[in-house]
Parts: structure tokens; sequence; C-alpha cells
């Protein structure tokens, strides 16, 4: 195919999150000149995806950020177990898991061990990295189209700012561009599974208050289970920042604009059990959890990696790491032709 281009990359990286930045730092740690785009000004301001197993970790380590991270890490460092109950002012707490440690077991076998670290957490130490090793990073940037040949594919891509389109050759896409995936849909690539399973919307609050009520419990989520507030409380720095995931029933009729800060902080209110508890809300962001998989990873010289290809279950944080794994996987191979 032949026809202007504007920037030649080996690789084009679609969508500037976890596993795009992922793959952004296991192509540069193999020397390979990339460019990545993202739709969005910058990184995950919003908690999520924090549990980093221990093979998840190897990589990182093989990466030479394992200590990074773990620093981004360290204010959760001493938080290992799940709680439940009714509220944590009552009598009924109880520890699912007192003592969390995946891959435990496997502490003879690895240098490394798990993480509590969230994705707004690890996002940063990325983005100063990758532009050492190569990589283009170019935000607030989206992917308009792409064609694919026998040697590469051609992309057109908008800066959102400026409005200016470029066109880019690359030898390789990968789509790290989520579970709405526009390059998986582009391609009509099917998915299968259940589809989706809940809705949650994640409120973000500070309360210098719920420290004192939570003592020196130090769970990674405690879930509250009173009928008329129950959700998931998960700690962000164990002071003043936390996280509440309350149930969301879109299939009601529910809207987002239901989850006004008065009725999100009445709903903290009560699922602690702490009506006079202090409570500044400072985010809120609607997730659902799916579980969905693609009928193809590939296509072409066009490549799928993390929610893109696959959704699943929070719980576990197996979606964040089996995307860091894909790539991983998908760096070295393009490494290798």
């Amino acid at each position: 195919m032949k026809e202007n281009v504007d920037h030649r990359v080996p690789v084009l990286i679609v969508g500037g999150s976890l596993v795009g930045l992922c793959t952004s730092l296991f192509l540069g740690r193999h020397g390979i000149t990339h460019m990545l785009v993202e739709k969005h000004a910058g990184t995950s301001l919003h908690p999520r995806g924090r549990g980093i197993n221990v093979r998840t970790m190897e990589l990182f380590r093989v990466a030479h950020v394992e200590d990074r991270i773990r620093e981004a890490a360290s204010v959760l460092a001493d938080n290992h177990g799940i709680l439940q109950g009714g509220s944590l002012t009552g009598d009924d707490q109880e520890w699912l898991f007192e003592q969390i440690d995946p891959g435990g077991a496997l502490a003879r076998f690895s240098p490394s061990t798990w993480c509590l670290c969230s994705q707004n957490d690890i996002e940063p130490v990325l983005m100063s990295v990758t532009p050492t090793l190569g990589a283009d990073l170019r935000f607030s940037t989206e992917l308009l189209s792409f064609e694919q040949d026998e040697s590469g594919v051609t992309a057109i891509v908008k800066n959102r700012e400026s409005g200016e389109h470029s066109t880019v050759r690359a030898d390789y896409l990968v789509a790290a561009d989520g579970p709405r995936s526009p390059v998986r849909e582009q391609l009509r690539i099917g998915q299968s599974g259940p589809g989706d399973l809940f809705h949650n919307v994640s409120i973000t609050f500070r309360s210098r208050m719920l420290a004192d009520v939570i003592g020196d419990r130090r769970f990674i989520v405690c879930y509250l289970t009173k009928p008329d507030a129950d959700g998931a409380l998960l700690p962000v720095d164990n002071r003043e920042r936390w996280v509440f995931h309350a149930p969301w029933h879109p299939d009601r009729g529910e809207t987002l604009e239901d989850f006004t800060d008065e009725r999100c902080v009445e709903h903290i209110r009560r699922a602690v059990g702490a009506p006079g508890l202090d409570v500044e809300i400072t985010g809120k962001a609607p997730w659902h959890a799916a579980e969905r998989v693609a009928q193809r990873y590939a296509a072409g010289r066009v490549f799928l990696a993390g929610d893109s290809a696959h959704e699943m279950s929070p719980t576990g944080a197996f979606g964040s790491n089996t995307g860091i794994q894909d790539a991983h996987n998908l760096a070295w191979k393009i490494a290798a032709v």
C-alpha cells in the first residue's frame, strides 16, 4: 500500500490505560520504538484494579519497575484482609480472610511477592519510564480509522485539542482500547460469554473520622451488607481517602443522575453505621462487571489485549493481571519477528 504518511513506527498502540502502557513498557524494554494514542487527556484518576499478582510483579521486576511500583503502593502495604459486616460500628463484623497473601506458597520459587497498588498509582510510574525507552505517547489523541494490508497497518488519528489529523503507518497495531473496543468492532470480531453480571457506581470520598471508626482493622476491602445500604468499602490511603462501591440498577430505570452527592453521603453513612460521619464526595464513576471473550485475539496484523480481548469479574484482579500478561506476551513475540 502506497500513501503519504506522517509517522512510521514498528507498533501503534491504541489505548493508554494500564494494558496499553504496559505494552509500551515491555516493547520499550525489547528496544521496539512505538507510538501510543489515547483519547483521554491523561491517565486514570480513579482507584481501581489494585491487586498485582506474583507473576505480574515478576514481569515488572524484569522490566526494572518493580521497586517503583512497590514504593507507589507503600501506603497500603499493611492491608491484608477481607472483612464483612452489617456495619463497621456494630458487633457483627467477621474476617472472611484475615490474612491474604496471594502467591505466598510461591515464596520459595519467586523473588517477587504480590502487591496492592491501584491502577491510578501504577500508570504514572509507567508514564515516567516509557518515554525513556522509545515510546511516543500521545494523549488527547484518538484513532479514527485504520486499514491493513500484508505488510502493515495504516491508521488515521486525531489530536482532540488541535483537531489535526495524522496518518500513522505501523507494522503492527495493538488494541488495548477497552471492553467496548472500537478496533475490535471494526474488525467485526464477535464475543461470547454471560455478558454483564452487575453494575456499580464507584464513589471516591474523603473522611478523617472513618479512620477512627476502622481503627487497626487493615482490610483490602470490607463488604457491608445492610439491606438498604450495602456495598464495598476500600481504603486508598488508610487516613482520609476512601472508595465505596454502591450497587446501581439501570435495569430498574436507575440513572447515574440519581446518585447525587447527598444520596451518596447518606448511603455511606448508613453502610458504615455512623450517622455523623464526615463525608466529602470527590468523584463518581460507573462500572460494570462482565464476562465476555472475543472470538479471536488477532486479525492479520492487529492484536487485541486486555479488556478488548476478554472481560472477567473484578474479583481477584484477574482482568488487569491477565491484560498485563497479554502485553508482555505480545511484546516479546513482536520483538522476535
